[in-house]
């Protein structure tokens, strides 16, 4: 029996890499493509493939339960056009067995996976943003037109131009508001150091704002007192999706404590906390399919069915997700009903095929 599994683990892994391999190939050059649009400043070619390969850990973990369920579908497929699963089960091997192993290294890819989420690409996500930001002239000045991170903090508002992981901080503008929402001041400074327990800023300008009159400060250097750390100031230039499971709670209760909306960052802690179960349900039907409607069609058949049932998967988690959000239903079923869809109909061919 153990050969036997290993045999159907070798075929479905096999199948499973190299479905990873084509999608996230493709989705990198397409990708590399779009950033020969932002070439400008000191951000040229070069710098345009260290970003991309930057991102490639982010493309696997976004894929992964897609690419496992093709895998899982071209694997299983591709033994029962040649009647090997018709032996093992006139052998006297049941469905569960082959489920399971079909399982073992499915679970081998999904710890993968979670690892890649919670501590890879979270860090080469913000090292990648901020080297592109820099080299586009992120701290150049107050009117920068590229892309900025804002922030709240009680009645300050602050953008900044880029944030290296580290504690640097580039192009800050702070906008600092009265009780009654009447701007007191504008600081900007072009650049920021992290020194333990606060900010010192190089090359500040406070813009003073009264009734009366407008006022212009210059200062070489200047400390600035903040509750944001280059921990938390670090998931500002990542989306929600990017985010380690733990940074994605810790920022979240920080915006709660601010009396922000924390709403994005629960939908996707949920969704990563959860992404293993996706996949598991996924494979679930993935392998429901072959033994009952997709055990006798063509290869090309079924990868296109595991591509169609993906995106269904997908666009199902990406309606619910706002959905949860205006209608106000806790940001977890956003995550689980899917699943529970997934999971419970699989099961419901399995059993019928059975």
């Amino acid at each position: 029996m153990r050969k036997l599994d290993a045999y159907v683990a070798r075929n479905v892994l096999t199948a499973t890499l190299v479905v990873m391999v084509v999608i996230v190939g493709l989705d990198a050059i397409f990708t590399l493509m779009d950033e020969l649009d932002n070439l400008k400043g000191d951000y040229q070619l070069i710098d345009a493939l260290l970003y991309s390969a930057l991102r490639l850990p982010r493309r696997i973990y976004e894929y992964m339960p897609m690419a496992c369920l093709i895998g899982c579908l071209a694997g299983l497929g591709s033994m029962a056009a040649n009647s090997e699963l018709t032996v093992m089960r006139a052998a006297g091997v049941s469905i569960n067995r082959i489920v399971f192993a079909v399982l073992k290294p499915m679970a081998v890819l999904m710890f993968i996976s979670l690892l890649l989420g919670e501590y890879v690409v979270p860090s080469l996500e913000r090292i990648a943003q901020a080297n592109k930001a820099v080299a586009q002239g992120a701290s150049a000045g107050l009117s920068n037109k590229g892309k900025g991170y804002w922030h709240r903090e009680g009645n300050t508002f602050m953008r900044f131009n880029a944030v290296e992981p580290g504690g640097v901080l580039h192009g800050i503008t702070r906008y600092e508001f009265s009780e009654t929402n009447e701007l007191k001041q504008v600081v900007y400074a072009q650049r920021a150091l992290y020194q333990r327990s606060h900010w010192q800023m190089e090359n500040v300008v406070i813009t003073h704002l009264s009734e009366e009159k407008v006022t212009l400060e210059k200062q070489d250097t200047g400390r600035w007192d903040t509750e944001l750390t280059p921990e938390k100031l670090s998931v500002v230039i990542v989306t929600p999706r990017d985010m380690s499971i733990s940074g994605l709670y810790r920022y979240a209760t920080y915006l709660d404590n601010q009396g922000l909306n924390s709403d994005p960052y629960m939908l996707s802690f949920w969704r990563k906390v959860t992404q293993p179960l996706s996949t598991f349900a996924l494979v679930i039907l993935g392998i429901s399919f072959i033994f009952g409607p997709l055990r006798a069609v063509t290869p090309g058949y079924r990868i296109f069915s595991g591509i169609i049932v993906g995106m269904i998967y997908k666009y199902a988690e990406e309606i619910l997700s706002p959905a949860s959000i205006v209608l106000g239903f806790d940001p977890i079923l956003a995550s689980v009903i899917p699943i529970g869809g997934s999971f419970v109909l699989g099961m419901f061919l399995m059993r019928k095929a059975a």
